[in-house]
């Protein structure tokens, strides 16, 4: 089995540069949120809160079921 090194070298400018050029991730999420309509996101909450609601409904009622057969027994 051979084992290939590559042996690569950066300059000190080109390192510096690139490590300038970046932006944290709080400054690339507020610049994105900056840009974002309010009301559309207002509205896509309303909307994501009304499914959860929804999809959390059966499993309450179904939990209410179990804990009411558990309580009376089946016999």
């Amino acid at each position: 089995m051979s084992v290939t090194t590559i042996k690569r070298t950066i300059s000190k400018a080109r390192a510096t540069k690139e490590s300038t050029n970046r932006q944290s991730f709080r400054e690339l999420t507020k610049n994105f949120f900056a840009s974002e309509n309010h009301w559309s996101f207002a509205i896509e909450a309303l909307l994501f809160g009304a499914l959860l609601a929804i999809s959390a409904w059966p499993i309450v009622v179904a939990a209410g079921a179990i804990s009411e057969l558990l309580q009376t027994g089946a016999s």
